[in-house]
């Protein structure tokens, strides 16, 4: 039997936060994937992020650590951009240990939080310093 593949439906919140959610079993080629799909949204501007694990599928891992290295791998300058992400209690182990609490944003329990962390993160130029527009 096939397994089925990720997918990363999307959606804006306050502010202009874009919300991906990882849907399905998340491997080496939904990482690669995913982060293409972050970089491509980079290059036309965006650049606060919320990654939602929460209805992932088995995450390995390697695959976790695949993606944060190349999350923190693709930020440089001024223009940084700010990812935070949600830990389901299956992704949670895998995203500590591989070092996701590194990213500009951290690990959340919910989307609410990620979305605020993003904002407190966020320099001035990108609307930030704690204020949520």
């Amino acid at each position: 039997m096939e397994r089925a593949r990720a997918s990363f439906p999307a959606r804006w919140e306050d502010g202009g936060v874009l919300v991906v959610d990882v849907v399905g079993e998340f491997d080496g080629a939904a990482a690669t994937e995913l982060c293409g799909l972050l970089a491509r949204m980079t290059g036309t501007g965006q650049r606060l992020f919320v990654v939602d694990f929460g209805k992932a599928g088995r995450c390995e891992p390697g695959v976790i650590r695949q993606f944060v290295r190349a999350t923190l791998e693709t930020k440089a300058g001024p223009g940084d951009s700010f990812l935070a992400v949600v830990a389901s209690p299956a992704t949670r182990p895998a995203l500590h240990t591989e070092g996701a609490g590194r990213l500009a944003g951290g690990i959340h329990d919910t989307v609410t939080d990620a979305v605020e962390a993003c904002w407190a993160s966020a320099p001035e130029e990108l609307g930030g310093a704690g204020v949520l527009n």
